[in-house]
């Protein structure tokens, strides 16, 4: 039995496993975002996504977003 719960992403959908009760073991611990870009997702996600779990692809889509807007 898998301890970590199957999510989708509300982004694009794809699903991920969501590892909120391990999060150091996290996708999202790959990526590095500077404090702007990690306010730029947040705002998108409660905008668009009504927050939750985002998988990787999408964190990284959305850090170049938040690039290109600096």
């Amino acid at each position: 039995m898998n301890k970590h719960a199957l999510e989708g992403c509300p982004r694009c959908g794809q699903l991920f496993t969501c590892k909120l009760n391990a999060s150091l073991k996290c996708d999202c611990n790959q990526i590095v975002l500077t404090p702007s870009e990690m306010q730029y997702i947040r705002d998108i996600s409660i905008m668009d996504y009504d927050s939750g779990c985002l998988c990787l692809n999408c964190l990284q889509d959305l850090q170049q977003e938040a690039r290109a807007l600096e």
